[in-house]
This record gives C-alpha cells, structure tokens and sequence, in this order.
C-alpha cells in the first residue's frame, strides 16, 4: 500500500503503525542513507497477510539469546552463592551451639 508522509512521521513510527520492520521499508523504497524521508513523500509500505508474524530479526535474536545466557549464568551464581551462605550459616550455628570451654 502507499503511504504520503505526515508532519511528525519518522520511519520507525510508520514502521511500527503498519507492523513492518525499518530495515524493509527503506529496502522496498531504496531509501539511501542517512535515510531522510520528508512531508508529501509517497512510501510504499508492504503489507503482510493478518496473522503472519514478522520475520525474526537474526541480530535481535542473537541479542536476545546472549542477553538470556547471561541470565541464566546470573541466575545459576547465585543459586550457587545461596547454597554456599547456607552452608555457612549451618557452619556457624553449629558453632554458637557448642559449649565453650571454661579457662
């Protein structure tokens, strides 16, 4: 569909008013870099069938997978840091709970 440029409208907005990725909208209008658009511009926007998903985006997910990698490392030291002041705790209270020997 074709779309005219408002006031106000950037590519990410019209971007994500139709639901299509940046990257495409400037692909299927060979918008050159530094990817200026301006008011009265005519802008094909590509439409999808409803209820297709976007496609994934392999950087986003690779940033999301390493960004849950470090979650779950995150995670993993501390269910180790909690076993580990457990432990201590036990240690210690075994401690305070022995007589102490009288001098």
């Amino acid at each position: 569909m074709n779309y005219v440029v408002q006031p106000g409208d950037t590519l990410n907005a019209i971007a994500a008013r139709f639901g299509v990725p940046v990257q495409e909208l400037i692909r299927v209008n060979n918008i050159p870099a530094p990817y200026y658009i301006y008011i009265g511009q005519t802008i094909f926007v590509p439409t999808r069938p409803p209820g297709q998903p976007l496609p994934p985006s392999t950087d986003v997910d690779r940033r999301l997978r390493r960004l849950e990698d470090r979650m779950n490392r995150a995670e993993q030291s501390i269910r180790d840091l909690d076993r580990r002041a457990d432990r201590l705790e036990q240690r210690v209270t075994r401690l305070e709970s022995r007589p102490r020997p009288r001098t």
